[in-house]
């Protein structure tokens, strides 16, 4: 029983080893016939997909060219359709263009007749205008030319009066006079003064310069000289410009100068009456910068001559400078007096110091006196008072004859 047992168990083992194997082969077999069909259904999938992707490309590209073909035919009418709204738009306008232009050429043609009607009004309002000035002009034209005829007849006249010398020296003095009497006081200069102690000659002018005491005077003399004829003729050759006879008429005029300069220096100067140098007016500028133009001739007249030259503007600055000093040393003597005042009124302050002092003693001893009499004296009266009686009635009041001590002070 066990071998049936064990023979049938190894029948079974057989069996199931047998069973095994078949499965194994049908595996195997099934495998290969899985892997035989993907194959094929792989062969048969891909040729069915490119057939489908073939006809795909084949209807997208139809598709695209039916769109392509309407889009060009869109683009097109479009295309028409925007070349006639451009030809309508472009006469549209043109039309306009062209009624602008009409009108705006209606317009500038009424402006060009208003404008051209006003300039011509304006031009012959403007053209009688000027024809009015300038009749006015020539009328005034005729007018000066008579008044420089005039003018003319008047310098010839001028130049007749100052060719003589004496009317030089006036109109010379003349200017002098008015350049001293502007800047000092009348008690600063003296006027056709002998400087010179016992001489006949005076000099046009001499400034009153203070001296060592008060009430003496230094004189500084000023003299005008004008030698025109000279000048003018120096002038004359600057016009022509002839240098020769620029030169001689220059020596002649500074000869004419120094002629001048020996004359004030013999007739005015003594010091110590007068200062040591004395003053030569020139009375224009461009004659006396005739002068300073030769500087070695104007120091030679300084230092041998003892003469200054000087125009209208440095006199005037000579004068100004001893003005100035006038009211400094003015000042200086007012200085010395208020001090020798001050000195006295020191000196009168400390006797009137002692004074004080000595008042002030004798008021001390009034005060004192007075609070004795208040004091003792009044005690002594109140007690003889004492047994005597006070009456207040009008009555009594008006025996002595007194007001009261209330109303004095009030009316006091």
């Amino acid at each position: 029983m066990d071998i049936v047992l064990l023979i049938l168990l190894i029948l079974v083992l057989l069996a199931l080893v047998f069973l095994y194997g078949k499965w194994q082969s049908l595996a195997l077999l099934l495998q290969d016939q899985a892997e035989d069909t993907a194959d094929s259904l792989s062969d048969q999938l891909s040729y069915q997909l490119e057939n489908a992707t073939l006809k795909q490309q084949q209807a997208i590209h139809q598709e695209v060219e039916r769109l392509r073909t309407e889009l060009y035919q869109q683009l097109t009418d479009i295309r028409q359709e925007l070349n006639k709204s451009h030809l309508e738009t472009r006469d549209a306008t043109d039309r306009r263009l062209q009624a602008i232009q009409e009108s705006n050429e209606k317009h500038l043609e009424e402006m060009r007749q208003t404008v051209e009607e006003k300039l011509e009004k304006t031009l012959q309002t403007r053209l009688q205008a000027s024809f009015e000035t300038v009749s006015k002009q020539l009328e005034s034209v005729n007018r000066g030319l008579g008044e420089m005829q005039t003018v003319a007849r008047d310098v010839g006249s001028l130049n007749k009066v100052l060719s003589g010398t004496k009317t030089r020296g006036i109109m010379g003095e003349l200017q002098l006079g008015q350049i001293i009497e502007d800047i000092l006081t009348p008690s600063q200069y003296e006027r056709e003064f002998a400087t010179v102690s016992g001489s006949s000659e005076r000099v046009e002018y001499a400034v009153k310069l203070p001296g060592q005491t008060e009430g003496d005077y230094i004189y500084l003399p000023i003299d005008s000289k004008f030698p025109l004829a000279d000048y003018y003729r120096l002038e004359d050759a600057y016009e022509s410009g002839d240098k020769d006879q620029i030169d001689l008429h220059r020596k002649n005029l500074l000869a004419a100068i120094k002629r001048f300069a020996k004359d004030i220096q013999s007739k005015y100067l003594n010091p110590p009456e007068t200062t040591n140098f004395g003053v030569l007016f020139l009375p224009t500028e461009g004659l006396y910068s005739e002068v300073v133009r030769n500087p070695i001739f104007f120091d030679d007249l300084r230092r041998q001559e003892n003469i200054v030259i000087a125009g209208p503007t440095t006199l005037s600055a000579l004068l100004n400078s001893l003005s100035v000093g006038f009211k400094t040393l003015n000042i200086q003597r007012s200085a010395d007096d208020i001090s020798k005042v001050l000195g006295n009124v020191k000196l009168e302050f400390g006797k009137f110091s002692d004074l004080l002092l000595k008042a002030q003693k004798q008021l001390n001893q009034a005060s004192s006196n007075i609070d004795k009499l208040l004091t003792t004296r009044t005690n002594a009266i109140e007690r003889s008072l004492r047994a005597i009686d006070l009456y207040e009635d009008d009555q009594t009041k008006g025996l002595l004859g007194l007001s009261p001590l209330d109303e004095e002070d009030n009316e006091n």
